[in-house]
């Protein structure tokens, strides 16, 4: 349920960190867009070919992008 949630959790945390952080903060938070732009690239084509799997790469991505941002931004704010 947890991994379902990550989904809208990153759409949200994502652009957020990109405009509020700078410099090599928002280079290290836009890491996580090498793994879900191809991810988000599969599952829209999954989807127009018909595939009833289409949203699972971009669940998976989503779920360790998120991970990856909240202990980015837990790290900065300790910092």
């Amino acid at each position: 349920m947890l991994l379902m949630a990550s989904v809208p959790a990153y759409f949200v945390i994502q652009p957020a960190l990109l405009m509020r952080w700078s410099g090599g903060w928002r280079r290290a938070a836009m890491l996580p867009l090498v793994l879900t732009v191809p991810a988000l690239l599969f599952s829209l084509y999954a989807l127009f070919d018909g595939s009833n799997l289409w949203p699972l790469t971009l669940i998976f991505a989503a779920g360790i992008s998120s991970l990856y941002l909240v202990v980015l931004w837990s790290v900065r704010w300790w910092m």
